[in-house]
């Protein structure tokens, strides 16, 4: 019996493994894509899904415009998934969302030897329904177009799913071609014939709208049990404060950018040009003013700077209305929230970036626009006009040109302007925008897969920080040769330099008579932790002390997620503005951690050397959910705040294999036909002829028939 048990179990695992070895045969899987997904808004659905089961499609490479024209109207074995690469992708798709019907899906890839002209999938007027006095509008004629390049695909409901495969995933792309040239170049013939195919699985749960998806996910009916299908998009907003906001408080000079990008397809979210550049801008001139003015010199000044970095601004700038709704109802900052009437004046800065390859030399303008009616008030509010003057002063050889026009670009103080309108629209408070661009975008891969390193011409110089994170000054990288001046880490550095001297110059009255400048060194280090690899020792050193190490040795994607998960990015920019803003104590990690001085915190980083450091600092995290799902029964549809949800997903996936023909499914129909016929035959013959057919004879030579029923 034992023997028999143990027969049973080898013929089991020998049928598994005969199992997975004939699944590996068939199928292989196509390793590192990025899937298009789904979110959703008070009003629509966007992005991609497949369905439950993915969608299969026979591989058709798209290498000029006729090979899309010929999927569309003229493919017999349909239907295909189209493989296409960066730079065709924008001359095509529109194609194939115009004649989905033959369409499975799409396989996007990168090709760096083929860069497209432009790359961007956000609208031509990004978050047009969340701004304000903003000429912008492709509906409207004659009105400015920011990014003249987007194609709108963020924000549309996409029919068939979409795969993104990057650079460094060139050697799936040659394992498709190959598939493709043995099984699929004859085009003429492909009916009927076996076929290289690509599965794509990216099934979304959530559909329609926010306001359904959130109903579905909380849903009280007694039938069934709900299930959680979307989430709200959200994380957190990064401040820090000069001085501690600690009573008594001071007036501010509210400076901003943002943090987050975003793209098509999940964990792909560069945002080089379109938030990196002037998130790093803004933590080097905090860091540089903090060196400036030390906080405990807060007593011989009667203002203070707020520096702080919005989270989910792509979205209908997600972190600003939070923060200007927090401000309207006096719970922001939580300790001595600020009125509106303190802040003096609020200073962006907006996407930079864009332009910076175009200038080889040390020459990068720079454009101020200020919300304001020069028509109606000739009169320029003066923290308008010492701002602007100091700022072009201080500027080092870049220019600095002042737009005055109610038609601001895509900007987070489009939602100051809207929820504090009073005090914005009545000139209490004072807004200017920094940008690289006048009338158009400059950066033509805004919000997309391909805003990365190259898009800012940014090339990493991997020079050693200083055991006490001691950072090489400008000047002397100038001198020596180690960097030239048209480089962005230059530029970067100069214009943070400039922010942080204009701002010591609105505090104390005077200019700034010392030596402490941004560094194109710390710039170096930070574009490449933000733009190339997490695995930097920037970030080593801004971990928490007995934190993992960060060995994700690619760039953090900066999409802003769902709130019920942070991300990376605002921890890292928060911990960042710590190390490099904040004091550092003489403390091991359990003093640092029972110190307590009102309006301060206290870090315990892992430091320039390992070894643990406590930093004080006014370093908090805020949270960047949109108003609309805290304020009870809010209107989902009303457009006032943002609304954006993420579907919920439970994997994706993608693989290629070759099809049947179809030749052996229809020899097992043809056969399986004909055996019906005959068995359908044989039984109907032995029923006619059972008595003879089925008689049994006794012993004693009678016959009788066999039962036709057995009473077990």
């Amino acid at each position: 019996m034992r023997f028999v048990i143990l027969l049973l179990k080898v013929l089991f695992l020998c049928r598994e493994i005969s199992s997975e070895r004939l699944h590996r045969q068939i199928y292989s899987s196509i390793e590192g894509g990025a899937a298009c997904f789904r979110r959703l808004n008070g009003t629509h659905q966007v992005g991609c899904s497949s369905s439950e089961s993915g969608a299969v499609g026979a591989v058709h490479m798209i290498r000029e415009e006729n090979d899309a024209l010929w999927l569309v109207h003229n493919s017999t074995a349909g239907p295909y998934i189209a493989v296409v690469n960066t730079a065709l992708f924008g001359d095509v798709i529109e194609l194939l969302l115009a004649e989905p019907d033959n369409v499975a899906g799409v396989l996007l890839y990168d090709n760096a030897t083929v860069r497209p002209e432009a790359f961007s999938q956000e609208s031509q007027c990004p978050n047009e329904y969340s701004s304000t006095e903003s000429t912008c509008s492709t509906t409207k004629p004659g009105g400015t177009v920011w990014n003249a390049k987007g194609t709108g695909l963020l924000r549309r409901n996409i029919p068939f799913p979409i795969f993104y495969l990057p650079q460094s995933r060139a050697e799936e792309i040659v394992k498709i071609e190959k598939c493709y040239s043995r099984y699929n170049l004859d085009k003429a013939n492909q009916k009927g014939q076996p076929l290289c195919s690509i599965q794509l699985n990216s099934f979304m749960f959530a559909v329609l709208d926010t306001q359904v998806c959130l109903r579905r996910s909380t849903s009280t009916s007694p039938l069934f049990t709900p299930t959680k299908v979307c989430d709200p998009l959200g994380d957190y907003n990064v401040y820090y404060s000069l001085f501690s906001r600690a009573k008594p408080t001071k007036p501010v000079f509210l400076v901003t950018a943002r943090i987050d990008a975003a793209s098509l397809f999940d964990g792909v979210a560069p945002g080089a040009a379109s938030s990196v550049v002037g998130m790093v801008t803004l933590i080097m001139a905090a860091a540089s003013l903090a060196q400036m003015i030390p906080f405990t010199d807060a007593h011989l000044y009667d203002k203070n700077v707020l520096w702080t970095l919005f989270n989910g601004e792509s979205f209908d700038y997600i972190g600003s209305q939070r923060v200007a709704y927090d401000i309207r109802r006096g719970k922001w900052p939580p300790l001595s929230p600020l009125k509106p009437t303190d802040i003096k004046l609020h200073v962006e800065v907006g996407q930079i970036g864009g332009s910076l390859p175009m200038y080889t030399n040390s020459s990068w303008p720079m454009y101020a626009y200020t919300p304001y009616d020069i028509n109606k008030s000739p009169v320029i509010p003066p923290p308008i006009t010492e701002f602007l003057a100091a700022m072009s002063n201080n500027l080092n050889g870049m220019t600095l040109m002042p737009e005055f026009s109610t038609n601001l670009p895509p900007s987070s103080i489009h939602s100051f302007r809207r929820i504090l309108r009073n005090e914005t629209q009545n000139g209490h408070l004072p807004e200017v925008l920094l940008t690289d661009y006048k009338d158009t975008f400059t950066n033509l891969f805004y919000e997309s897969a391909l805003d990365e390193a190259d898009n800012i011409g940014f090339v990493y110089h991997n020079i050693s920080i200083g055991a006490n994170g001691t950072f090489i000054p400008t000047e002397t990288l100038l001198q020596n040769g180690t960097m030239s001046a048209g480089e962005p880490q230059v530029k970067v550095a100069r214009l943070a330099t400039a922010l942080a001297r204009t701002l010591y110059r609105q505090l104390a009255g005077t200019e700034y008579t010392g030596n402490v400048s941004a560094s194109a060194h710390l710039a170096d280090e930070m574009l490449h932790c933000f733009v190339e690899s997490q695995a930097c020792r920037l970030l080593a050193a801004a971990e928490l002390a007995g934190g993992a190490a960060a060995a994700d040795a690619r760039p953090a994607p900066l999409y802003v997620g769902v709130s019920a998960w942070p991300a990376a990015p605002a921890a890292c920019a928060a911990h960042l503005l710590a190390l490099l803003a904040g004091r550092p104590r003489d403390a091991d990690r359990a003093a640092c951690d029972k110190l307590d001085e009102p309006g301060f915190s206290f870090y315990y980083l892992k430091g320039w050397n390992h070894t643990g450091m406590c930093i004080q600092t006014t370093v908090n995290l805020s949270q960047a959910v949109s108003p609309a799902f805290i304020i009870p029964g809010h209107n989902m549809r009303s457009q006032e705040y943002s609304t954006w949800t993420e579907s919920v997903w439970h994997a994706m996936w993608a693989r290629v294999f070759v099809s049947a023909s179809g030749a052996g499914a229809r020899v097992a129909a043809a056969t399986g036909a004909v055996a019906t016929v005959l068995a359908t035959a044989l039984t109907y013959w032995l029923r006619r002829h059972a008595a003879t057919v089925f008689a049994l004879t006794t012993p004693a030579g009678t016959t009788t028939e066999i039962l036709r029923s057995v009473n077990c």
